[in-house]
């Protein structure tokens, strides 16, 4: 059976999710609280494999308790499967009405009642006592009324008063039953038919028995239906559910964990421990007693062949674990060793790389958690877990980046046996190249729980993780994009790619190819995501405009052990003119006419200059064009939109650019050919 939608109600903060699609592999992305951990709970005891049902007063929304929660056996989780063809095939065997079924949906309630629905949808009603009450009374109308054969009216009187007398009895009885079984119908058609022995009796008694027979084949549907009900509850996977608390000790103190053990059975911090003893097959009350028998100095055979027994059973799963594990496991060759030293059990670990053997609590967090994760799901899907869904929360979170990024993987590899759904919010265990898996959780504004397969959420928080994410994947490009160039903002890179197409066009050089211009978003970016890129080992450098330089961005430049000037270069230094940006390098006419065209009333000041060399001091052309626009026509200037038109017109008209113009684009693109070159 596979699990295609389901649906969480009535579970602590959630009213009702609505069903919710799933995936071969399904995450779900939302802040701390939002409910994911209790979309999981809830949906795991649907056929949970650690065997914990509902309970009602710690689990039921509580704000509803009080008045909700003995009114009516509330569902709390249900699931939409379909069935394999194999599957299909044994339900038809079952009962005639599967014969089109090729899907279920199953609900589970708070007292563990099931609920099934197929699909397409099937029925049959059972049989109530006012039902065979109705029939009898029929029947009793039907025999009061018969009319004899000649000469044999005083054999069918006789007949009709024990038949009355039988079926007024049998009403009285049917009318206090509860159930009504096949075997009370049964019974009575047995004790009517009993009353006639000859043909012409049963030739009268038979078809008034009719009605009754139809209630016997309508219990036979029902049952057949039941026992289909019971292949679908028997077949449902099972849901292991993980969370943090379930991660192993590698030291166990055998006395203290039965002891606490018998006193909080349900404790979740008892779940792996307890999975890891049942993996070895050790009886816990006999390991008790063993405990005071260290080294098996007892003189006692029946002590001594249990000490053996456990030696053996301790190899022998420790083998187990160490094969199995390989196959999830892909970093290292892991080999475990089970021990038990005095009173303590332990976990020893070693790999391919180091034969040592040392604690599992000393290795990485990751690998303890992934080992009681295969644990737990290991014994608790009964070694059948091609038949489990796997339900995680949370996962990862104590591993690097890099390893959250290889479990993704991971769980991709396991998802093509066992579908698996998992809860985050570290924007490393997000796949961006599968945003069909991904399902948001938010909290609505009445507090309870909301999930969205098809919608992303207006919610900032609940949307963080994926836009990280996406944050991460555009700069990680960047770091693997070869020679770089980084500019301050998007105009930067409008304008550099317009002069480098216009300069190539009339036979000029322009930028040499395999350099990448990307935009910082802003000077005080430029140097951070510079070191970054460097730390790569990738050749970048950085356009700076004068005008803009961060206070400490010298400084910070010393320090990432190359000199500042094979890789920091600075529109000034083609223009001459401090404070330069890239609008200084055009020349001021043809600048100034893309202005007009967006600002037909601008008037540049004679105090600018006809061209860069003459302008004032560290101003540039953009505060001259700034000043005016601001000043004369009351409107605030937006240097992008002048920069879009002149990039425009640039490529449009390579040809109409100034002679001067292009020869400093040429001197810019050769410095920064040159700077960017690997060293």
């Amino acid at each position: 059976m596979q699990l295609t939608e389901f649906r969480v109600q009535n579970y602590k903060i959630i009213n009702d999710t609505g069903w919710i699609p799933v995936e071969d592999l399904t995450i779900f992305v939302g802040k701390n609280e939002s409910g994911k951990s209790a979309i999981f709970r809830a949906l795991s005891k649907l056929n949970p494999s650690d065997g914990e049902g509902y309970d009602g007063l710690k689990e039921f929304p509580r704000q509803r308790y009080a008045e909700e929660i003995t009114k009516t056996d509330w569902p709390a989780a249900s699931g939409r499967f379909s069935l394999s063809p194999r599957e299909q095939e044994e339900i038809r065997a079952l009962s005639d009405l599967c014969n089109d079924v090729h899907g279920v949906e199953v609900t589970r309630h708070y007292t563990g009642k099931y609920s099934i629905t197929y699909n397409p949808d099937i029925g049959v009603e059972l049989v109530t006592a006012k039902d065979l009450t109705y029939v009898i009374d029929v029947a009793i109308e039907q025999f009061r009324n018969l009319i004899a054969p000649e000469g044999r009216g005083e054999v069918l009187g006789r007949i009709k008063g024990e038949l009355l007398s039988i079926l007024e009895e049998q009403k009285e009885v049917a009318s206090n039953a509860g159930q009504v079984q096949k075997r009370h119908i049964t019974d009575l058609i047995n004790m009517v038919k009993t009353r006639g022995n000859e043909q012409w009796q049963l030739e009268l008694i038979n078809p008034i028995c009719e009605p009754i027979y139809s209630l016997v084949r309508q219990i036979e549907v029902y049952e057949s239906l039941m026992a289909a009900n019971r292949y679908i509850i028997d077949h449902i996977p099972k849901f292991v559910y993980f969370d943090q608390y379930s991660v192993i000790e590698s030291a166990i103190h055998i006395p203290t964990f039965i002891a606490t053990l018998k006193s909080h059975p349900d404790s979740p911090s008892l779940r792996a421990t307890n999975c890891l003893f049942r993996h070895v097959n050790l009886d816990l009350d006999i390991l008790d007693k063993l405990g005071t028998h260290k080294n098996a100095t007892d003189e006692n055979p029946i002590i001594r062949r249990q000490v053996d027994e456990r030696s053996i059973l301790l190899s022998t799963a420790s083998n187990q674990m160490s094969r199995r594990f390989e196959n999830w496991w892909d970093q290292r060759r892991i080999r475990f060793r089970y021990d038990i030293d005095g009173d303590y059990f332990r976990v020893w670990v070693s790999d391919d790389l180091d034969t040592s053997e040392i604690e599992l609590e000393q290795r990485s967090a990751g690998l303890q958690y992934f080992f009681s994760f295969y644990l737990i799901f290991l014994v608790e899907s009964g070694d059948v877990y091609q038949d489990s869904i796997l339900l995680l929360d949370e996962p990862g979170l104590q591993l690097h980046p890099t390893a959250q990024q290889h479990s993704v993987k991971f769980f991709e590899r396991l998802s093509q046996e066992n579908q698996i759904m998992y809860s985050t919010h570290s924007p490393f265990m997000i796949d961006l190249d599968h945003l069909e898996r991904i399902r948001t959780v938010h909290e609505s504004e009445d507090g309870t729980t909301r999930v969205s397969a098809t919608e992303w959420p207006t919610d900032h928080e609940s949307l963080f993780p994926l836009e990280a994410a996406l944050a991460y994947r555009i700069a990680s490009r960047t770091y693997i994009g070869g020679r770089q160039l980084l500019v301050e903002d998007i105009v930067d890179l409008w304008l550099l790619q317009a002069m480098n197409y216009a300069v190539e066009k009339i036979g000029k050089s322009g930028l040499e190819p395999g350099i990448t211009i990307t935009p910082a978003g802003g000077a005080a970016n430029l140097i951070p995501l510079a070191s970054l890129i460097r730390s790569h080992k990738n050749p970048v450098s950085v356009l700076l405009s004068g005008q803009h330089i961060p206070a400490d961005a010298l400084t910070r430049l010393s320090g990432m052990n190359t000199e500042r000037e094979k890789f920091l270069l600075l529109y000034s230094q083609i223009t001459g003119t401090p404070g330069s940006t890239i609008e200084d390098v055009f020349n001021h006419d043809y600048y100034t006419r893309c202005v007009k065209d967006v600002y037909p009333n601008m008037v540049v000041t004679s105090g600018s200059g006809e061209n860069s060399g003459e302008r004032d001091g560290n101003q540039g052309i953009l505060h001259a064009v700034s000043e005016a626009i601001d000043r004369r026509q009351g409107e605030k200037f937006e240097r992008w939109k002048v920069a879009e038109t002149l990039s425009d017109r640039i490529c449009e008209a390579p040809g109409m650019v100034d002679d001067e113009t292009v020869q400093r684009f040429v001197r810019l693109f050769e410095e920064i050919n040159k700077a960017t070159r690997a060293e």
